[in-house]
């Protein structure tokens, strides 16, 4: 078939440049920006009930040739889309078990989240790392770079 395409060993030198040792340093590096930026961007309380682990969990899961995938805590699709207040339902205590047993015990009404507003971060922290590693200048760069 290259007998009959003109510029065929130009294109396989394309390919070949592109596909060696391009598409994964591109990935890993990207995939790292997103770590770094996300890292940033949500907050990295160390409270009773978060202990910080939204800002340690976020981590670049794989970076190969065909796709870089970056990883987080199920909470960080909380705090990029925000919380309704929502009930949290009544602690188990004591009091529950004396209520059963026919005593009278006025115990505290259930507790309520108050919710907080969206803090979207995802869709930013990509954009600026697609900016920062501009994948079709590389592309093109390395294209014209190897005939």
């Amino acid at each position: 078939m290259s007998a009959f395409l003109k510029g065929a060993p130009e294109l396989q030198a394309r390919f070949k440049a592109l596909h060696k040792d391009f598409l994964k340093p591109l990935g890993k590096d990207w995939a790292g920006e997103v770590v770094r930026l996300s890292q940033a961007a949500v907050p990295n309380r160390n409270t009773r009930w978060s202990k910080g682990r939204l800002h340690d969990s976020i981590r670049v899961k794989t970076a190969t040739q065909k796709k870089a995938v970056v990883v987080a805590w199920y909470s960080a699709y909380f705090v990029d889309a925000g919380v309704k207040p929502h009930d949290l339902g009544q602690r188990k205590t004591t009091l529950n078990k004396a209520a059963r047993e026919g005593r009278t015990v006025f115990a505290r009404a259930g507790r309520k989240h108050p919710g907080y507003p969206a803090r979207p971060f995802r869709a930013r922290v990509n954009a600026a790392a697609r900016r920062k590693y501009n994948v079709l200048e590389r592309v093109i760069k390395v294209w014209n770079e190897a005939a």
